[in-house]
């Protein structure tokens, strides 16, 4: 039988209270730390600590379970920054302040590392509408590409990507979609025939190049900067791509 902890079996939950545990341990009150203040700021300290040592093995998770990871991380620092700051007010202790710092770190170079990926779930092709709140206003900085409006795109297909930002009206749109964390960027290539047809949807690595294809996703937002360029109209490409489909749709095929 498979042990508790074998990385074949870890879930997050598993992780995190490993490392509670060893913080736990490392963190008993001595004489001169049993204030009532710094009573109440243990628990915070605790998994402030667990998230920066359960970061260091954010890659041994299941690839389905990174993304709640990363947001129910998140959620715990921001929940211990709380409650840090209304025991503390102004005098919070240095040893505090570089705890929420470090745990923030912590997950900013986790997720610096991801792309996140949004992936057409249905079982019916997706015709991409014009996203609303896209590139989302709330996160600065980072890179989106995302198809284009009218694109159609088959079952299983990248919708988007994005690194160093969220983008969570995008995903509310979506409502047939997962998201996933991949290590890098990818490229949707839909590839044609010598009559023009459509034959087959392809995913790249972002840096890999398909002869007579057309890419899917478009860059929206580089390194923070708004990247416009001139596209067809929507109304125009969905109807181009209606001429050019096989009946029943395209196979989706992944070389990463």
């Amino acid at each position: 039988m498979t042990e508790p902890l074998h990385p074949n079996s870890l879930t997050w939950a598993a992780l995190l209270g490993r490392w509670l545990d060893l913080a736990a341990a490392s963190t008993a009150l001595t004489e001169d730390q049993d204030g009532p203040r710094w009573r109440r700021s243990l628990p915070s300290l605790i998994t402030l600590q667990a998230i920066v040592f359960a970061m260091d093995e954010f890659d041994q998770l299941p690839q389905e379970e990174q993304p709640v990871a990363l947001d129910r991380s998140e959620v715990l620092v921001n929940e211990a920054r709380v409650q840090l700051e209304e025991t503390w007010g102004e005098e919070l202790p240095l040893a505090l302040q570089e705890a929420l710092d470090d745990a923030d770190a912590a997950i900013a170079t986790t997720e610096g590392g991801m792309v996140w990926l949004l992936l057409h779930e249905g079982r019916e092709p997706f015709r991409v509408p014009e996203f609303i709140g896209t590139p989302s206003e709330d996160f600065a900085g980072g890179t989106l590409a995302l198809a284009l409006p009218g694109t159609l795109l088959m079952p299983g297909s990248p919708i988007a990507w994005w690194i160093g930002r969220r983008e969570p009206a995008l995903i509310e749109q979506c409502h047939a979609a997962r998201i996933e964390l991949h290590a890098r960027p990818v490229q949707v290539w839909r590839l044609i025939d010598e009559k023009g047809r459509f034959i087959e949807d392809r995913v790249t690595d972002l840096d890999d190049m398909i002869d007579e294809a057309m890419p899917l996703l478009a860059p929206r937002m580089i390194d923070g900067a708004l990247h416009e360029e001139e596209v067809m109209d929507p109304d125009a490409w969905a109807a181009h791509q209606d001429d050019h489909m096989p009946v029943g749709g395209l196979e989706i095929t992944w070389s990463v």
